[in-house]
């Protein structure tokens, strides 16, 4: 039975970040949610109605901070990398399609774009805030 993953983001799941999916759990059945949810327990709700056992999650660090308290799903990070800012989008140079997202964001200057590349997949084991003295 092929283990489903489910894609926890707007944003489609890149040509490599299904190939490393496929290289670690065989031919994974991805499930894209791409909607918004209430709250932390809707999604886990969702997930456990469709028998996920993985969930790659693009999402604020509040949420999934609150999603770790779950452990019968196994949450996973999606490592990516900056490239650079002020990006000019599709004709850059440096873009690959296959490794690769422009995100939208504005300058001084006008519209530009973050370029960032898809690094590794992580297990996300908790969130944690570090403090000091002030």
């Amino acid at each position: 039975m092929k283990p489903k993953v489910a894609w926890v983001s707007k944003h489609p799941i890149l040509p490599i970040q299904l190939k490393i999916l496929k290289q670690k759990l065989g031919n994974p059945q991805i499930v894209q949610y791409a909607q918004l949810f209430v709250n932390v327990e809707e999604l886990h709700n969702a997930l456990k109605q469709a028998d996920v056992k993985y969930a790659v999650v693009v999402l604020p660090l509040s949420m999934i901070a609150r999603l770790t308290e779950y452990n019968d799903i196994t949450w996973i990070w999606s490592e990516m990398q900056k490239v650079h800012d002020d990006c000019i989008g599709l004709n850059c140079e440096l873009f690959n399609s296959d490794t690769d997202v422009l995100l939208p964001t504005r300058n001084t200057h006008g519209m530009f774009y973050r370029h960032l590349r898809f690094s590794c997949f992580k297990k996300i084991k908790g969130v944690q805030l570090l403090l000091e003295d002030f």
